[in-house]
C-alpha cells in the first residue's frame, strides 16, 4: 500500500491533526499559541466539529492543552519536558537498539543506509525539519526490529512527543553535517554487531544532546549526581 493510499484512508480530523503538528513542528505555530476553532474551520474549510476531534488528537498526544472557560493552547514544552525525553530516550533506546543487533539482516542494513543517504542529501539542502523526520524514521526502524513488542508499543506511544522535542536541536547542533556524521557513526555500530559498542555509540548520541541542552558535561553529571546522594 503506498503512501498517498494510506492518506486517503485517514480520517479528516487526523489529517488536520497532522498538518497542524506539523505547522507546530516548522514554527508557524508557536508554543503557547491559541487555537480558536473558528479560525481553524475557516483556514481548512471544514466543520467546527471535525477541528474539535482534531484538537481531540493533538490533546491525547499532548501537544495541545484544553482549558475550561479559557480555550485550547499549545502545549508549552519545557525543560522539564526536555530532561525526560533524554531519560526515556536513553533507557528505551539503548535497550531496543542492543536487542535488534541480532535481528539486523542485510535487508535491514540497506534499508538504513538508504535513509542516511537520504539525511545526506537534506545536510546539502540545509533541512533541519527533514533531518529530524529521517531522524525519527532511522530510530523507530531498529526499534521496530528489538522482537520486545511492549518497547515497541511504548516507543510509538512516545513518537509525537519525540518529534516535538527534536525541534529544540537545531541551535544546538554546530551543522547539518554532524547530526548526519553521527548517524553514520550508528548505523556502522549496527553493522559491527557488537553490542557494547552499539551500547556505548546510543548512549553517546542521546547524552551529546543533553549536555548541549542542560549544559551539564558528564563529570559535572557526575559530581551532581554524587551530591544529590
Amino acid at each position: 500500500m503506498d503512501e498517498d493510499s494510506i492518506i486517503l484512508q485517514k480520517p479528516l480530523s487526523q489529517l488536520i491533526a497532522d498538518q497542524l503538528k506539523r505547522r507546530i513542528w516548522n514554527k508557524e505555530i508557536q508554543f503557547g499559541e491559541r487555537l480558536l476553532e473558528t479560525d481553524l474551520a475557516e483556514t481548512y474549510d471544514v466543520s467546527r466539529s471535525t477541528i474539535r476531534e482534531a484538537l481531540k488528537i493533538l490533546e491525547i498526544e499532548e501537544l495541545v492543552i484544553s482549558q475550561a472557560r479559557k480555550g485550547t493552547y499549545v502545549a508549552d514544552f519545557t525543560q522539564q519536558d526536555l530532561d525526560e525525553i533524554i531519560e526515556l530516550r536513553t533507557l528505551i533506546e539503548s535497550q531496543a537498539f542492543k536487542h535488534a543487533v541480532n535481528n539486523l539482516d542485510q535487508k535491514h542494513f540497506r534499508d538504513l543506509e538508504e535513509i542516511t543517504n537520504q539525511m545526506k542529501a537534506k545536510v546539502d539542502e540545509k533541512d533541519w525539519n527533514e533531518l529530524f523526520d529521517l531522524d525519527m524514521k532511522f530510530h523507530s526502524y531498529v526499534v521496530n526490529l528489538c522482537g520486545n513488542s511492549r518497547i515497541i508499543k511504548i516507543y510509538d506511544s512516545l513518537q509525537v512527543q519525540i518529534r516535538t522535542f527534536l525541534m529544540h536541536l537545531d541551535q544546538y547542533y554546530s551543522s547539518h553535517q554532524s547530526f548526519y556524521d553521527e548517524h553514520k557513526e550508528l548505523l556502522q555500530a549496527l553493522a559491527s554487531k557488537d553490542v557494547q559498542i552499539v551500547n556505548e555509540r546510543v548512549k553517546n548520541h542521546i547524552e551529546y544532546v543533553e549536555e548541549k541542552l542542560l549544559g551539564v558535561g558528564a563529570g559535572q553529571k557526575s559530581e551532581l549526581e554524587k551530591e544529590e546522594v
